[in-house]
Protein backbone atom coordinates (compact mmCIF):
# COMPACT_ATOMS: atom_id res chain seq x y z
CA UNK A 1 0.00 0.00 0.00
CA UNK A 2 2.90 2.33 -0.65
CA UNK A 3 2.59 2.95 -4.39
CA UNK A 4 1.23 6.25 -5.64
CA UNK A 5 -1.76 6.34 -7.94
CA UNK A 6 -1.02 9.00 -10.51
CA UNK A 7 -3.59 9.88 -13.20
CA UNK A 8 -2.10 8.99 -16.59
CA UNK A 9 -3.42 10.51 -19.79
CA UNK A 10 -3.87 8.49 -22.96
CA UNK A 11 -1.26 10.67 -24.62
CA UNK A 12 1.34 9.71 -22.02
CA UNK A 13 0.97 5.98 -22.53
CA UNK A 14 3.79 5.76 -25.06
CA UNK A 15 6.25 6.85 -22.38
CA UNK A 16 5.38 3.72 -20.39
CA UNK A 17 6.15 1.43 -23.34
CA UNK A 18 2.76 -0.26 -23.13
CA UNK A 19 2.46 -2.92 -25.87
CA UNK A 20 0.13 -2.67 -28.83
CA UNK A 21 -3.61 -2.99 -28.28
CA UNK A 22 -3.71 -6.70 -29.13
CA UNK A 23 -1.29 -7.42 -26.25
CA UNK A 24 -3.21 -5.44 -23.64
CA UNK A 25 -5.40 -8.35 -22.40
CA UNK A 26 -2.30 -10.44 -21.66
CA UNK A 27 -0.65 -7.47 -19.93
CA UNK A 28 -3.74 -7.01 -17.74
CA UNK A 29 -3.65 -10.65 -16.71
CA UNK A 30 0.09 -10.47 -16.00
CA UNK A 31 -0.36 -7.35 -13.87
CA UNK A 32 -3.26 -8.90 -11.94
CA UNK A 33 -1.15 -11.97 -11.09
CA UNK A 34 1.84 -9.92 -9.93
CA UNK A 35 0.29 -6.68 -8.74
CA UNK A 36 2.98 -6.23 -6.07
CA UNK A 37 5.52 -5.84 -8.89
CA UNK A 38 3.36 -3.44 -10.87
CA UNK A 39 3.59 0.30 -10.34
CA UNK A 40 0.26 2.04 -10.09
CA UNK A 41 1.15 4.23 -13.06
CA UNK A 42 1.73 1.12 -15.18
CA UNK A 43 -1.44 -0.61 -14.03
CA UNK A 44 -3.69 2.39 -14.45
CA UNK A 45 -2.18 3.24 -17.82
CA UNK A 46 -2.83 -0.19 -19.31
CA UNK A 47 -6.38 -0.15 -17.94
CA UNK A 48 -6.99 3.22 -19.53
CA UNK A 49 -5.48 2.13 -22.82
CA UNK A 50 -7.70 -0.95 -22.85
CA UNK A 51 -10.77 1.30 -22.45
CA UNK A 52 -9.37 4.40 -24.17
CA UNK A 53 -12.05 4.80 -26.83
CA UNK A 54 -14.95 4.54 -24.40
CA UNK A 55 -13.25 6.75 -21.79
CA UNK A 56 -12.73 9.44 -24.43
CA UNK A 57 -16.42 9.20 -25.34
CA UNK A 58 -17.36 9.62 -21.67
CA UNK A 59 -15.24 12.78 -21.49
CA UNK A 60 -16.96 14.12 -24.60
CA UNK A 61 -20.40 13.51 -23.10
CA UNK A 62 -19.46 15.03 -19.75
CA UNK A 63 -18.30 18.29 -21.31
CA UNK A 64 -20.93 18.45 -24.08
CA UNK A 65 -23.02 20.92 -22.13
CA UNK A 66 -25.67 23.32 -23.37
CA UNK A 67 -25.95 27.03 -22.67
CA UNK A 68 -28.04 26.70 -19.51
CA UNK A 69 -26.90 28.90 -16.65
CA UNK A 70 -26.40 25.84 -14.49
CA UNK A 71 -24.05 24.36 -17.09
CA UNK A 72 -21.67 27.27 -16.62
CA UNK A 73 -21.57 26.60 -12.89
CA UNK A 74 -21.00 22.83 -13.18
CA UNK A 75 -18.65 22.88 -16.18
CA UNK A 76 -15.40 23.84 -14.34
CA UNK A 77 -15.80 20.88 -11.98
CA UNK A 78 -16.46 18.47 -14.85
CA UNK A 79 -13.61 19.90 -16.93
CA UNK A 80 -11.19 19.63 -14.00
CA UNK A 81 -11.29 15.92 -14.59
CA UNK A 82 -10.41 13.58 -11.78
CA UNK A 83 -9.57 9.91 -11.99
CA UNK A 84 -12.98 8.91 -13.44
CA UNK A 85 -12.82 5.82 -11.25
CA UNK A 86 -16.51 4.94 -11.45
CA UNK A 87 -16.74 5.12 -15.27
CA UNK A 88 -13.55 3.06 -15.43
CA UNK A 89 -15.14 0.42 -13.18
CA UNK A 90 -18.34 0.32 -15.21
CA UNK A 91 -16.62 0.09 -18.57
CA UNK A 92 -14.30 -2.69 -17.38
CA UNK A 93 -17.02 -4.74 -15.69
CA UNK A 94 -19.39 -4.40 -18.65
CA UNK A 95 -16.95 -6.70 -20.49
CA UNK A 96 -17.36 -9.57 -18.01
CA UNK A 97 -19.88 -11.43 -20.14
CA UNK A 98 -19.85 -13.01 -23.58
CA UNK A 99 -21.60 -10.06 -25.21
CA UNK A 100 -19.94 -7.33 -27.20
CA UNK A 101 -19.62 -4.06 -25.23
CA UNK A 102 -23.02 -2.36 -25.18
CA UNK A 103 -23.61 0.90 -27.00
CA UNK A 104 -25.19 2.17 -23.76
CA UNK A 105 -22.06 1.62 -21.65
CA UNK A 106 -20.66 5.09 -22.37
CA UNK A 107 -23.96 6.81 -21.59
CA UNK A 108 -24.45 4.97 -18.32
CA UNK A 109 -20.83 5.53 -17.29
CA UNK A 110 -21.50 9.23 -17.82
CA UNK A 111 -24.68 8.95 -15.74
CA UNK A 112 -22.69 7.64 -12.78
CA UNK A 113 -20.11 10.41 -13.14
CA UNK A 114 -22.82 13.09 -13.34
CA UNK A 115 -24.37 11.82 -10.11
CA UNK A 116 -20.94 11.67 -8.46
CA UNK A 117 -20.17 15.27 -9.42
CA UNK A 118 -23.62 16.39 -8.27
CA UNK A 119 -22.79 15.02 -4.83
CA UNK A 120 -19.48 16.92 -4.87
CA UNK A 121 -21.27 20.22 -5.57
CA UNK A 122 -23.73 19.52 -2.77
CA UNK A 123 -21.04 18.28 -0.35
CA UNK A 124 -18.99 21.42 -0.87
CA UNK A 125 -21.96 23.48 0.28
CA UNK A 126 -22.61 21.29 3.32
CA UNK A 127 -18.91 21.24 4.24
CA UNK A 128 -18.32 24.93 3.41
CA UNK A 129 -15.44 23.80 1.20
CA UNK A 130 -13.20 26.45 -0.33
CA UNK A 131 -11.29 24.38 -2.91
CA UNK A 132 -11.88 21.25 -4.97
CA UNK A 133 -9.27 19.73 -7.30
CA UNK A 134 -7.06 22.75 -6.76
CA UNK A 135 -9.70 25.25 -7.87
CA UNK A 136 -12.22 27.41 -6.00
CA UNK A 137 -15.45 25.52 -5.40
CA UNK A 138 -18.63 26.54 -7.19
CA UNK A 139 -20.04 27.88 -3.93
CA UNK A 140 -17.08 30.24 -3.55
CA UNK A 141 -17.63 31.66 -7.04
CA UNK A 142 -21.42 31.60 -7.37
CA UNK A 143 -22.70 31.21 -3.82
CA UNK A 144 -24.28 28.29 -1.99
CA UNK A 145 -27.74 28.53 -3.55
CA UNK A 146 -26.51 28.48 -7.14
CA UNK A 147 -24.08 25.63 -6.37
CA UNK A 148 -26.94 23.53 -4.99
CA UNK A 149 -29.03 24.16 -8.11
CA UNK A 150 -26.07 23.24 -10.31
CA UNK A 151 -25.84 19.91 -8.50
CA UNK A 152 -29.56 19.39 -9.04
CA UNK A 153 -29.07 20.19 -12.72
CA UNK A 154 -26.43 17.46 -13.02
CA UNK A 155 -28.91 14.99 -11.55
CA UNK A 156 -31.42 16.03 -14.21
CA UNK A 157 -28.73 15.51 -16.88
CA UNK A 158 -28.18 12.03 -15.51
CA UNK A 159 -31.89 11.21 -15.61
CA UNK A 160 -32.17 12.45 -19.20
CA UNK A 161 -29.30 10.19 -20.24
CA UNK A 162 -30.96 7.24 -18.51
CA UNK A 163 -34.17 7.94 -20.42
CA UNK A 164 -32.25 7.91 -23.69
CA UNK A 165 -30.92 4.39 -23.05
CA UNK A 166 -34.43 2.97 -22.79
CA UNK A 167 -33.16 0.34 -20.35
CA UNK A 168 -35.94 -0.56 -17.86
CA UNK A 169 -33.48 -1.34 -15.04
CA UNK A 170 -31.43 1.86 -15.34
CA UNK A 171 -33.81 4.34 -13.68
CA UNK A 172 -34.72 2.27 -10.58
CA UNK A 173 -31.03 1.62 -9.90
CA UNK A 174 -30.18 5.34 -10.15
CA UNK A 175 -33.10 6.34 -7.92
CA UNK A 176 -32.03 3.78 -5.30
CA UNK A 177 -28.51 5.21 -5.40
CA UNK A 178 -29.68 8.82 -5.03
CA UNK A 179 -31.97 7.78 -2.17
CA UNK A 180 -29.04 6.11 -0.38
CA UNK A 181 -26.84 9.17 -0.93
CA UNK A 182 -29.43 11.49 0.61
CA UNK A 183 -30.12 9.21 3.58
CA UNK A 184 -26.41 8.82 4.31
CA UNK A 185 -25.77 12.56 4.09
CA UNK A 186 -28.58 13.31 6.54
CA UNK A 187 -27.38 10.55 8.86
CA UNK A 188 -23.85 11.98 8.82
CA UNK A 189 -25.12 15.45 9.71
CA UNK A 190 -27.31 14.11 12.53
CA UNK A 191 -24.46 12.04 13.95
CA UNK A 192 -22.09 15.00 13.79
CA UNK A 193 -24.57 17.11 15.74
CA UNK A 194 -25.21 14.42 18.34
CA UNK A 195 -21.55 13.65 19.01
CA UNK A 196 -22.41 9.97 19.50
CA UNK A 197 -21.08 8.46 16.29
CA UNK A 198 -19.80 4.87 16.42
CA UNK A 199 -17.78 2.76 14.01
CA UNK A 200 -21.01 1.04 12.95
CA UNK A 201 -22.54 4.44 12.17
CA UNK A 202 -19.45 5.38 10.18
CA UNK A 203 -19.78 2.23 8.07
CA UNK A 204 -23.46 2.99 7.43
CA UNK A 205 -22.53 6.47 6.23
CA UNK A 206 -19.77 5.39 3.85
CA UNK A 207 -21.91 2.55 2.52
CA UNK A 208 -24.51 5.14 1.55
CA UNK A 209 -22.21 7.93 0.41
CA UNK A 210 -19.41 6.03 -1.31
CA UNK A 211 -20.28 2.37 -1.87
CA UNK A 212 -23.68 3.31 -3.32
CA UNK A 213 -22.06 4.91 -6.38
CA UNK A 214 -19.81 1.89 -6.89
CA UNK A 215 -22.92 -0.32 -6.62
CA UNK A 216 -24.66 1.76 -9.26
CA UNK A 217 -21.70 1.49 -11.63
CA UNK A 218 -21.42 -2.27 -11.19
CA UNK A 219 -25.19 -2.81 -11.30
CA UNK A 220 -25.26 -1.17 -14.70
CA UNK A 221 -22.21 -3.18 -15.76
CA UNK A 222 -23.83 -6.46 -14.75
CA UNK A 223 -26.85 -5.82 -16.94
CA UNK A 224 -24.74 -4.56 -19.83
CA UNK A 225 -22.55 -7.68 -19.64
CA UNK A 226 -25.60 -9.95 -19.75
CA UNK A 227 -24.81 -11.60 -16.41
CA UNK A 228 -27.45 -13.73 -14.72
CA UNK A 229 -29.11 -12.78 -11.43
CA UNK A 230 -26.66 -14.64 -9.20
CA UNK A 231 -23.65 -13.19 -11.02
CA UNK A 232 -25.09 -9.67 -10.75
CA UNK A 233 -25.48 -10.19 -7.00
CA UNK A 234 -21.83 -11.21 -6.75
CA UNK A 235 -20.83 -8.12 -8.71
CA UNK A 236 -22.91 -5.90 -6.42
CA UNK A 237 -21.25 -7.48 -3.38
CA UNK A 238 -17.86 -6.82 -4.95
CA UNK A 239 -18.88 -3.18 -5.49
CA UNK A 240 -19.92 -2.73 -1.87
CA UNK A 241 -16.70 -4.13 -0.42
CA UNK A 242 -14.58 -2.17 -2.89
CA UNK A 243 -16.45 1.07 -2.14
CA UNK A 244 -16.07 0.70 1.62
CA UNK A 245 -12.36 -0.19 1.35
CA UNK A 246 -11.83 2.74 -1.03
CA UNK A 247 -13.36 5.20 1.46
CA UNK A 248 -11.49 3.88 4.49
CA UNK A 249 -8.24 4.28 2.55
CA UNK A 250 -9.29 7.81 1.59
CA UNK A 251 -9.92 8.60 5.25
CA UNK A 252 -6.54 7.15 6.24
CA UNK A 253 -4.81 9.41 3.71
CA UNK A 254 -6.54 12.39 5.31
CA UNK A 255 -4.76 11.57 8.56
CA UNK A 256 -1.39 10.10 7.58
CA UNK A 257 -0.99 10.89 3.89
CA UNK A 258 1.48 13.26 2.29
CA UNK A 259 -0.31 16.52 1.38
CA UNK A 260 2.08 16.90 -1.58
CA UNK A 261 0.68 13.68 -3.03
CA UNK A 262 -2.94 13.96 -1.94
CA UNK A 263 -3.27 17.63 -2.84
CA UNK A 264 -5.23 18.14 0.41
CA UNK A 265 -4.26 19.43 3.86
CA UNK A 266 -4.04 16.94 6.69
CA UNK A 267 -7.06 16.45 8.94
CA UNK A 268 -9.49 17.94 6.44
CA UNK A 269 -12.22 15.61 7.67
CA UNK A 270 -11.85 16.80 11.26
CA UNK A 271 -11.92 20.37 9.99
CA UNK A 272 -15.36 19.57 8.54
CA UNK A 273 -16.46 17.89 11.77
CA UNK A 274 -16.27 14.35 10.36
CA UNK A 275 -15.03 11.58 12.63
CA UNK A 276 -13.59 8.80 10.49
CA UNK A 277 -12.81 5.19 11.38
CA UNK A 278 -9.30 5.64 12.90
CA UNK A 279 -10.52 8.56 15.05
CA UNK A 280 -13.59 6.63 16.23
CA UNK A 281 -11.44 3.59 17.00
CA UNK A 282 -9.14 5.76 19.12
CA UNK A 283 -12.00 7.48 20.96
CA UNK A 284 -13.58 4.14 21.82
CA UNK A 285 -10.40 2.59 23.20
CA UNK A 286 -8.49 5.60 24.52
CA UNK A 287 -11.08 8.30 25.35
CA UNK A 288 -8.44 10.41 27.12
CA UNK A 289 -7.51 11.79 23.70
CA UNK A 290 -10.97 13.30 23.20
CA UNK A 291 -9.86 16.82 24.15
CA UNK A 292 -7.11 16.81 21.51
CA UNK A 293 -9.56 15.62 18.87
CA UNK A 294 -12.17 18.18 19.91
CA UNK A 295 -9.59 20.97 19.69
CA UNK A 296 -8.96 20.09 16.03
CA UNK A 297 -12.60 19.49 15.08
CA UNK A 298 -14.21 22.29 13.04
CA UNK A 299 -10.83 24.06 12.96
CA UNK A 300 -9.57 25.25 9.58
CA UNK A 301 -6.46 23.23 8.59
CA UNK A 302 -4.31 26.34 8.31
CA UNK A 303 -5.27 27.32 11.89
CA UNK A 304 -4.66 23.92 13.47
CA UNK A 305 -2.04 23.64 16.18
CA UNK A 306 0.83 21.82 14.43
CA UNK A 307 2.01 20.21 17.67
CA UNK A 308 -1.46 18.79 18.30
CA UNK A 309 -1.66 17.49 14.73
CA UNK A 310 1.69 15.73 15.03
CA UNK A 311 0.80 14.40 18.48
CA UNK A 312 -2.47 12.96 17.22
CA UNK A 313 -0.79 11.36 14.21
CA UNK A 314 1.68 9.61 16.54
CA UNK A 315 -1.11 8.45 18.85
CA UNK A 316 -3.16 7.11 15.94
CA UNK A 317 -0.17 5.05 14.87
CA UNK A 318 0.99 3.83 18.29
CA UNK A 319 -2.52 3.00 19.54
CA UNK A 320 -3.23 0.59 16.72
CA UNK A 321 -5.97 2.74 15.15
CA UNK A 322 -4.18 2.92 11.80
CA UNK A 323 -3.39 -0.79 11.77
CA UNK A 324 -6.99 -1.65 12.71
CA UNK A 325 -8.27 0.45 9.81
CA UNK A 326 -5.85 -1.23 7.42
CA UNK A 327 -6.99 -4.63 8.65
CA UNK A 328 -10.57 -3.67 7.86
CA UNK A 329 -9.47 -2.66 4.36
CA UNK A 330 -7.80 -6.05 3.90
CA UNK A 331 -10.92 -7.82 5.19
CA UNK A 332 -13.04 -5.96 2.66
CA UNK A 333 -10.58 -6.76 -0.12
CA UNK A 334 -10.75 -10.46 0.71
CA UNK A 335 -14.53 -10.32 0.54
CA UNK A 336 -14.39 -8.40 -2.73
CA UNK A 337 -12.02 -10.96 -4.25
CA UNK A 338 -14.28 -13.77 -3.06
CA UNK A 339 -17.18 -12.17 -4.95
CA UNK A 340 -14.98 -11.60 -7.98
CA UNK A 341 -13.82 -15.23 -8.10
CA UNK A 342 -17.43 -16.32 -8.63
CA UNK A 343 -17.67 -14.31 -11.86
CA UNK A 344 -16.69 -15.47 -15.37
CA UNK A 345 -12.95 -15.92 -15.80
CA UNK A 346 -12.25 -13.22 -18.37
CA UNK A 347 -9.80 -10.44 -19.08
CA UNK A 348 -12.31 -8.09 -17.45
CA UNK A 349 -12.14 -10.06 -14.21
CA UNK A 350 -8.34 -9.76 -14.21
CA UNK A 351 -8.73 -6.03 -14.85
CA UNK A 352 -11.09 -5.65 -11.89
CA UNK A 353 -8.73 -7.54 -9.59
CA UNK A 354 -5.90 -5.24 -10.65
CA UNK A 355 -8.11 -2.17 -10.27
CA UNK A 356 -9.03 -3.19 -6.73
CA UNK A 357 -5.38 -3.22 -5.68
CA UNK A 358 -4.67 0.07 -7.44
CA UNK A 359 -7.60 1.92 -5.87
CA UNK A 360 -7.12 0.71 -2.32
CA UNK A 361 -3.32 0.84 -2.41
CA UNK A 362 -3.18 4.43 -3.58
CA UNK A 363 -1.40 7.24 -1.74
CA UNK A 364 -3.24 10.10 -3.45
Amino acid sequence: MEKALTPVSVGALADLEIPVTEAIPQRLEDFARAVENTTQAEGLAVLRQWLAEDLAAVEDLLTELNQDRAAGVAEPLLAAGGKRIRPLCLLAASRLGDKEPSQHAVGLATVVEYIHNATLLHDDVVDLAVERRGQPTARMIHGNTVAVFAGDWLLVRALRLIHQTGSPWALPAALDCIDELIEAEILQIELSQSGKESSADYLRVIDGKTASLFRLAFTYAGYLAGLDTEQREQLTGFATHLGVAFQIQDDLLDLIGDPKQTGKPLFGDLAEGKLTLPILWLLHREPRHRSTIQALTHCAPEKMDIERVQQLRKVLSSSGAIDASREMIEDRLREAHSNLDRLPKTVARSALRLMTQLLVGRTS
